[in-house]
């Protein structure tokens, strides 16, 4: 594909900008963490709808269609980073969390100061207390929001630094990530394991992490130094996507593109090349000059261990010291680029087939090394969890797509995640390197049915901005339908929130990006109903400071 690249192929991604939605005129799709919606622009959307359904070749489509089937693709491999590795869950569970972790003290401190915005703002104004006083409920609320503010932003990004480790706030990294997925895991047991008794619970970490702080270990006291990594997961995620991207051009295009027409094409630049070149420096590898490449294939496999860390879900968290490494996905990253060159230089050049025992046998090698649990020990074990009384009830809602009302982003991406987890442990080769299994000799039925299970749930049109559930097969359009108002009920409701404790100002309802229907005035009243049913409070009688 030696030729200028086209319109079908770039992405964008608001991952960086923690999560905000921009119109996928900046770029051909994009995923949103915080919308949790799958976006393509209106020329991919019109180009897949004129091809066969189902994964396509150049022998099915014309060239055209193939990149714009790659951009689905790359798009696609972002909402199962999302859903389908343990980082990711935690990290779209940390938007709903900060809602979830401050209810009963957003509602105790209404109750005793009245319905005032923002909190950050109030917290100024109220006396001095401790514990169980306005300021000290202030003051939690303010912390347990920045906490993940701070984790979201520190693990996406480390450009994101400067700025959160020189506020008052902030106390130490191992503080922020604490908190943060503390709060994620207590979110996910309340929709399954509310007594604990498969998942960990993150009461029993308090002493070590408290111990940590007192020995003044560094990252885990107020005033420690910072150490980052050049790296964060925004680069690992669109490295990753981008990767399986050329992989699936170059098997569905029978070898037609090549490394050299993907540097030509740009496809390698900024974000999208960095973890690439990150990954070379570390294991000192030469650039590959086909994209069918045991290189490649290590570099894929290295994306998917850094972002599927198994310390504190599924595993108890037991090495406290090591905590920030073990759960950061840039530090991972880094750590498995030079265990493989310096502990384990048989793996480098070993991955040829692309098959489950390879992905087997060189991820045991660097978890290993790195003392971590492996992707395949931490898929197995979540599939263990499908089958206890706790995760059944759940499951059984996931089948059907009726599910029981309340914390409704974990309800339904919890059981989506665990079916994920059950199907890489039986086929961890597609997951891993599903650019090569969707393209030329290698696909199969096998690989259609995966890729369709485990598609987006919500996705925009093509002549329609908003937001639509994808339809499923087994599940009626009806609990689909009461499914996805459900969800966008409760995700607008974050968002009021967020605004709540962090922004000045009277509340804003820029919601369009949800639906394009209904005027201005209804889409207020519809946000302003939602809030008041979970808050007894309407965001317009709200006291503004």
């Amino acid at each position: 594909m030696p030729r200028e690249r086209t319109e079908f192929l770039d992405d964008f991604s608001p991952l960086a900008n923690n999560g905000a939605f921009a119109a996928t005129l900046n770029g051909r799709g994009l995923y949103s963490t915080i919308q949790f919606v799958l976006r393509l622009s209106p020329a991919v959307r019109s180009k897949l709808s004129s091809m066969p359904s189902g994964i396509v070749n150049s022998s099915m489509v014309d060239l055209d269609g193939v990149e714009a089937f790659s951009t689905y693709l790359h798009e696609t491999i972002h909402w199962w980073q999302h859903v389908g590795s343990t980082y990711g869950l935690l990290l779209s569970m940390t938007y709903p969390a900060q809602a979830h972790a401050n209810y009963d003290h957003l509602k105790s401190l209404t109750a005793s100061v009245g319905f005032k915005k923002p909190i950050r703002k109030l917290a100024d104004t109220l006396p001095a207390g401790g514990y169980g006083t306005p300021s000290g409920t202030a003051n939690i609320i303010i912390n347990n929001h920045f906490d993940m503010d701070s984790f979201r932003a520190l693990t996406v990004s480390p450009l994101s630094a400067k700025e959160l480790v020189q506020s008052p706030l902030f106390e130490s990294l191992g503080h922020s990530y604490e908190i943060a997925l503390g709060n994620c895991v207590l979110l996910l047991a309340s929709v399954s394991d509310s007594n604990f008794c498969v998942m960990q619970h993150p009461k029993d970490w308090g002493d070590h992490f408290r111990k940590l702080r007192e020995e003044k270990a560094e990252g885990y006291y107020y005033g420690s130094p910072v150490s980052l990594y050049p790296i964060g997961a925004q680069e690992i995620f669109e490295g990753q996507a981008r990767m399986v991207q050329l992989q699936y051009l170059h098997f569905a295009t029978g070898g037609l593109l090549g490394m050299e027409a993907a540097d030509e094409a740009g496809m390698f630049d900024g974000v999208y090349g960095s973890a690439f070149s990150t990954f070379l420096q570390l294991t000192e590898l030469e650039r590959p000059s086909s994209i069918d490449h045991p290189t490649i294939a290590l570099f894929l496999l290295i994306c998917d261990v850094a972002i599927n860390p198994g310390s504190g879900f599924p595993f108890p968290l037991v090495h406290f010291p090591t905590f920030i490494r073990d759960v950061e996905p840039g530090a991972r990253f880094v750590w498995l680029c030079r265990l493989a060159r310096l502990k384990c230089p048989d793996v480098l050049g070993s991955i040829r087939n692309y098959s489950r025992e390879e992905y087997g046998e060189v991820s045991r090698k660097l978890c290993d090394a790195m003392v971590e649990h492996s992707p395949l020990s931490i898929a197995r074990d979540f599939s263990r969890w499908i089958e206890t009384p706790e995760f059944k009830p759940l499951m059984a809602e996931y089948e059907t797509f009726r599910f029981s009302k309340g914390n409704s982003a974990a309800r339904v991406l919890f059981p989506h995640f665990l079916s994920f987890m059950r199907d890489k442990y039986l086929r961890p080769e597609f997951f891993c390197w599903p650019g090569t299994w969707m393209g030329g000799d290698r696909l199969s039925m096998d690989a259609l049915t995966l890729f369709e299970r485990h598609g987006a749930l919500f996705v925009d049109k093509e002549d329609d901005d908003g937001v639509f559930p994808r339809l499923l097969p087994g599940r009626s359009e009806k609990d689909v339908q009461e499914t996805f108002d459900d969800f966008y009920v409760n995700n607008v409701i974050y968002d009021l929130t967020r605004q709540w404790i962090t922004q000045p100002g009277h509340f804003t309802y820029n919601y369009r990006w949800l639906s394009q229907k209904g005027s201005d005035q209804e889409i207020q009243e519809f946000a302003e109903r939602s809030f008041e049913g979970v808050y007894d409070v309407r965001p317009s009688s709200v006291n503004v400071l």
